[in-house]
């Protein structure tokens, strides 16, 4: 069980940045929820997310550069 409850979308006092994300992802991840708890961060967030997809890099060279920087942070995933 999570430590901070998932928001859903009637619980934020605005649901632009939960369509977004809908838009963006597909769905809603819990990722999402947790950071609804800022609805800045959350739309601050989805801005990036899509400001990301839309680079011109070749998919598979983006999450390349994705994963090489979560390697040289040493991230655990």
């Amino acid at each position: 069980m999570a430590l901070v409850p998932f928001l859903e979308r009637d619980q934020i006092p605005t649901a632009h940045p939960y369509d977004t994300a809908q838009k963006v992802v597909g769905r809603v991840l819990n990722f999402h929820k947790t950071v609804a708890h800022s609805p800045r961060a959350l739309e601050g967030y989805v801005t990036l997310s899509v400001a990301l997809k839309e680079m011109k890099l070749d998919r598979k060279l983006r999450e390349l550069a994705y994963l090489r920087t979560a390697q040289l942070n040493r991230c655990r995933y």
